[in-house]
């Protein structure tokens, strides 16, 4: 079964983490190929996303970072 993530939400925890693609696809254990296909928004494999999922859980955000970050949810029902 194929999936699609949400590639601005997977983009922010990335860089909560301070990772590039090639972290995430190397912490997953997935291919480059496969972690670009979820940033581009395209259907990767389910067992693709629990693996990252499972990355992402295994490497908790910088707190720091977090805090560096808009968060466009936030900003949108606050309306800065």
């Amino acid at each position: 079964m194929s999936v699609t993530v949400h590639p601005a939400m997977l983009r922010q925890e990335m860089t909560r983490r301070g990772w590039a693609a090639i972290d995430l696809a190397r912490a997953a254990r997935l291919s480059p190929a496969t972690v670009s296909a979820a940033l581009a928004g395209r259907p990767i494999a389910a067992s693709s996303v629990a693996l990252i999922a499972k990355a992402l859980a295994s490497a908790p955000p910088d707190e720091i970072i977090g805090r560096l970050l808009r968060d466009e949810w936030r900003d949108r029902a606050i309306g800065a």
